[in-house]
């Protein structure tokens, strides 16, 4: 399977350019699953909830998702990243997964740091979808910080985690590959680079995306520079990694000894 992520500087404000922008580096490329970053469509500072309102998008109407599905026309697989989501009069941070034949899954980002929460609505729900052979688990940023998402999805099937991110700080590319280890699938993690204006003030988001094996091992990891990075991987590896086997031929039952609640 062919997965991968394109980490870029972010155009602030300008759908059309970032989408252009993205069909101009990825046309003709072959993927299965490519990750996109977190907001990549408009940027990811804001002010007030009104300068996110031109960005947002319905996604029983979305122009972002019928863009993206007919590049993947040209692609031949899915490609998914975060978009401002607008429904009736909430706004969320939701991650896409789109195909040739449009969007097949999307997922509300659950765990919001207090930045967001000024103006998005937490998600509820976990998501997972079967594509390219593959079951696929969403995730965005933050959620990266909490085990019991990944282990959701885990007891759902997936064989590879998707992360969009936009974040500066050293702590979340180490979480990442300790995802990966610990339910024994493949995480592919797309942050931007790039320095937006918050409150006035510039900061870097730091790059480092990165491809991890389910046996923890980071096979890819981005700079702080643009990287477009496409690699096959070897699905069989998925819950049965060589590291992972010394310790349990069956961590799926290790898995399945706690029930994970969400408050509704």
């Amino acid at each position: 399977m062919k997965i991968g992520f394109f980490q870029y500087n972010v155009i602030w404000r300008d759908r059309d350019a970032n989408l252009s922008y993205i069909k101009e580096k990825i046309q003709g490329t072959t993927l299965d699953l490519l990750v996109l970053p977190e907001f990549f469509t408009s940027g990811y500072a804001f002010d007030s909830e009104e300068e996110l309102i031109p960005f947002s998008e319905d996604l029983e109407n979305s122009y972002t998702v019928k863009y993206l599905s007919e590049l993947m026309k040209d692609c031949g697989g899915y490609i998914t990243g975060t978009i401002p989501e607008s429904c009736g009069n909430l706004l969320y941070n939701t991650s896409i997964l789109v195909g040739a034949e449009g969007l097949v899954a999307s997922y509300r980002k659950i765990h919001l740091p207090d930045y967001e929460k000024r103006a998005f609505t937490a998600g509820n729900k976990t998501v997972s979808y079967n594509c390219s052979g593959a079951k696929v688990g969403l995730t965005i940023c933050f959620d990266a910080w909490f085990a019991p998402l990944s282990s959701k999805l885990k007891l759902q099937g997936v064989d590879v985690v998707c992360h969009s991110a936009c974040f500066g700080g050293i702590i979340t590319p180490t979480i990442i590959p300790i995802r990966a280890l610990e339910n024994q699938c493949f995480y592919v993690s797309c942050n931007r680079i790039g320095t937006e204006l918050f409150n006035g003030e510039p900061e870097s988001y730091r790059g480092e995306s990165q491809i991890v094996s389910p046996d923890g091992k980071i096979l890819v990891k981005a700079g702080s520079e643009e990287l477009l990075s496409i690699i096959d991987v070897d699905l069989s590896e998925v819950n049965k990694p060589a590291f992972g086997s010394l310790i349990s031929k069956d961590l799926i039952t290790e898995h399945a000894k706690y029930e994970i609640k969400m408050k509704k």
